[in-house]
């Protein structure tokens, strides 16, 4: 059976990728404006300047908005469909959002504004991928 594409760190996004191995989420911030950002980028996608820092986020936010997957889009997700696709509302920024799959819940059970946290899945290469489950 096929599996998902393995996630490639490019970009500078290595510290974000390690701090997934490491349990936690890892996201750049602006020396000059002190907004944090995703996704890494050489300069602030805020304000343009080339300083940052990767810091470390809680991995708490709300259901921004979602979609359900009911066909497959790669072979390695023939036996996962249906699966909910979310964009979530980071608590560490009020405009800080990221993509990812909500697991652990049916699709009827997702609503918005719906408390997440982040939940680490290994890919089989070992890669730990960042998931968000529903708080309860």
């Amino acid at each position: 059976m096929s599996t998902f594409p393995r996630p490639v760190p490019e970009y500078g996004s290595e510290p974000f990728w390690a701090g997934c191995n490491e349990g936690v989420l890892r996201f750049q911030r602006c020396a000059a404006c002190q907004k944090l950002r995703w996704h890494p980028a050489p300069i602030c996608t805020y304000c343009q300047a080339e300083d940052c820092a990767w810091e470390t986020i809680p991995g708490t936010g709300r259901i921004h908005t979602w979609t359900v997957i009911t066909h497959p889009v790669h072979p390695g997700a023939v036996g996962k469909v249906p699966y909910v696709v979310v964009e979530i509302a980071l608590d560490a920024q009020s405009d800080l959002r990221m993509i990812s799959r909500l697991v652990e819940c049916e699709p009827d059970e997702v609503t918005m504004a719906a408390p997440v946290e982040v939940v680490f899945e290994a890919h089989p290469d070992g890669q730990q991928l960042p998931l968000f489950r529903l708080r309860r």
